[in-house]
């Protein structure tokens, strides 16, 4: 098991969280529902079964921050990301 799934699993306790979330990457959007989230990454459910990139960034539902992340899985719809803290950004575009 890598260091970045173990991290995600081992993470600190998830919450319940169920916002609409938006996922970013090369010029498209995707729609998704944030399921849960922890601070080390997000349990995600999308809209359709189209290819997603490895890296890809976040946006919550009234949050103001955009996350960068990383896929760690994908079983269908449902999928599990992990958060790359070094890049996360407000929506638009100046860093934290």
């Amino acid at each position: 098991m890598s260091t970045t799934i173990r991290r995600y699993k081992t993470d600190s306790q998830r919450t319940v969280l169920m916002k609409r979330g938006t996922i970013f990457f090369r010029n498209t959007s995707v729609g998704c529902v944030v399921l849960n989230l922890s601070t080390g990454g997000a349990g995600l459910a999308v809209e359709s079964d189209d290819a997603l990139p490895f890296a890809l960034d976040l946006e919550i539902e009234s949050e103001p921050i955009r996350r960068h992340c990383i896929l760690v899985w994908r079983l269908e719809r449902r999928l599990g990301v992990t958060f790359e803290y070094d890049r996360m950004q407000r929506p638009e575009g100046g860093p934290i």
